[in-house]
């Protein structure tokens, strides 16, 4: 009698590298001769970045820059200079294994960084950066699906299941002028600047794939007003579209596009009169995207032969479930003092994400964030000068979310978007930051299923022919699959003889067993 097998490939994402590294940050810095010397040094400031990265087998190398800005005063001056270093690192890590297509998750954070003026026209700058890498791949495992011939019986569990999935990242440049309009000075220098992606949106055409979106702009800078040094504070929308090539990719993929900012630079520039009246920003943007299709299939988690022995392996298969994005919010406060006298105005408030944890809180069905994000105020005091206010905060959140386990894995990033500010008293600041949170929830579970199956006809089995049916009292709950096999024959029979509509009894009672 012949023998067939069905099978199925089923897919799931393997962390193949999760681990985090740390680079030391160490710059001894002279002022060049045009730069007045330093009084007073105001905020140092530091943005790591990626800029590139390769695999190379199991080998996996990135360049990391960390871009150095110092804002200080001059002695009896209230100007802000600002000096700009830029540092570039090279880094490796050793993968587990070779990635067939392997997707890479390089997350640089600033851990600390202190600056100090070793003389009027010298700087000591030492911190760390910590580089969090994370690197998957898919784990392919054939499984048995159905199986005919010989009599074979299979108890098969349906499962849903992220397949055909498709990832590629795209980095590409925008740029664009912005005229500051007449109710702002001309730019003399650029003290901050920051960016982050407000929204993402996307489309799907054959084989590519349109990721657009706008990034809000935030620009501090220096400048001569009423015949007086002062900050002015900007925000600018910058929208931005991308065609990003995708092989196979069609409006049967579910996707997701994640848009992140590289690095953000401003430039000042003259209008015609020779006022520095425009600001060149130009953003360096990374697109992540990604996407699957929904697929199902039977996986075999148990099997016997009416007529003949059987011999099959089984093995722990991970099915992962179909992923759940993450698009949320929270607004994150705090208060801040000024102790050595009287705030007259506020320059600029920001906010940056220090560290956070996600705890799944399957009692409550849902994810609860907890984390500490640094507020910095650049004001000036009731004497004129520049002074930065700072402090570290706790924040809270949670998300709601449905089948909820402990076995979950939130992929999760927070981006402040906007932070702004009340002065409550003279020398009191009330900070108020509006935060993204985006990412990915991720469940799976695992399954003791048949991955080879075999029927040796050479040894039929011992059937007692003395009855054609059998009488059997029942418990409550007891699987027919159960049943059926202990008397090798089928569930299928089984119900039909009994009537049976439920391959599980509800309760105890009696039911006729046919031999088949």
């Amino acid at each position: 009698m012949e023998f067939k097998v069905n099978r199925e490939e089923i897919t799931a994402l393997e962390v193949i590298f999760d681990d985090m590294q740390e680079q030391a940050v160490e710059l001894d810095y002279v002022l060049p001769d045009y730069y007045p010397e330093i009084f007073k040094i105001i905020k140092c400031m530091s943005n790591p970045s990626i800029l590139s990265y390769s695999v190379n087998g199991s080998r996996l190398t990135y360049e990391m820059s960390v871009c150095i800005r110092i804002l200080y005063c001059s002695e009896n001056s209230s100007t802000v200079h600002a000096v700009d270093q830029k540092l570039t690192y090279t880094k490796t890590a050793e993968l587990s294994r070779t990635g067939i297509n392997p997707r890479i998750c390089i997350v640089p954070k600033l851990d600390y960084l202190n600056c100090r003026a070793v003389n009027q026209r010298r700087l000591d700058i030492r911190g760390a950066v910590s580089v969090k890498l994370k690197v998957t791949d898919l784990d392919k495992k054939d499984v048995v699906s159905d199986a005919f011939g010989c009599n074979i019986q299979l108890k098969k569990i349906p499962v849903t299941f992220p397949a055909g999935r498709l990832y590629t990242s795209k980095r590409f440049t925008v740029s664009e002028e912005f005229d500051l309009g007449m109710s702002k000075p001309p730019i003399v220098n650029i003290l901050r600047s920051s960016a982050a992606v407000a929204s993402n949106d996307k489309k799907v055409i054959a084989n590519k794939l349109i990721a657009k979106g706008e990034v809000y702009i935030n620009m501090l800078y220096s400048c001569q007003k009423d015949g007086a040094d002062g900050i002015e504070a900007m925000q600018f929308t910058l929208p931005f579209s991308q065609i990003i090539d995708l092989e196979g990719i069609d409006e049967n993929h579910i996707c997701n596009v994640d848009t992140e900012v590289i690095s953000c630079d401003i430039e000042p520039r003259s209008d015609g009169d020779g006022n520095a009246k425009v600001a060149e920003c130009t953003l360096v943007l990374l697109v992540n995207c990604s996407a699957y299709r929904i697929a199902t299939a039977d996986l075999a988690v148990d099997e016997y032969s009416t007529s003949y022995k059987t011999v099959s392996e089984k093995s722990d298969i991970k099915v992962e479930l179909p992923p759940v994005q993450v698009n949320s919010s929270c607004v994150a406060k705090a208060a801040l003092d000024y102790n050595d006298g009287s705030i007259d105005c506020i320059h600029d408030v920001w906010c940056d994400i220090k560290d956070f944890t996600v705890r799944n809180d399957t009692e409550n069905s849902q994810l609860s964030i907890n984390g500490n994000a640094l507020y910095s105020v650049m004001a000036r005091n009731s004497e004129g000068m520049p002074v930065m206010l700072e402090k570290e905060e706790p924040f809270t959140a949670v998300i709601p979310s449905e089948n909820l386990s402990e076995a979950s894995y939130a992929d999760i990033k927070i981006v402040p978007l906007s932070c702004s500010y009340n002065l409550a008293s003279d020398n009191n600041v009330e900070a108020k930051a509006e935060m993204k949170i985006t990412g990915e929830l991720s469940n799976a579970v695992s399954i003791n299923g048949i991955t080879e199956i075999a029927v040796d006809e050479s040894e039929p089995l011992n059937r007692n022919s003395n009855y054609a049916l059998k009488l059997y009292f029942t418990d409550e709950n007891e699987d027919l699959w159960e049943i059926a096999k202990k008397y090798g024959t089928s569930v299928s029979a089984i119900m039909e003889e009994n009537e049976i509509e439920d391959d599980m009894i509800s309760g105890s009672g009696m039911i006729l067993i046919p031999i088949v």
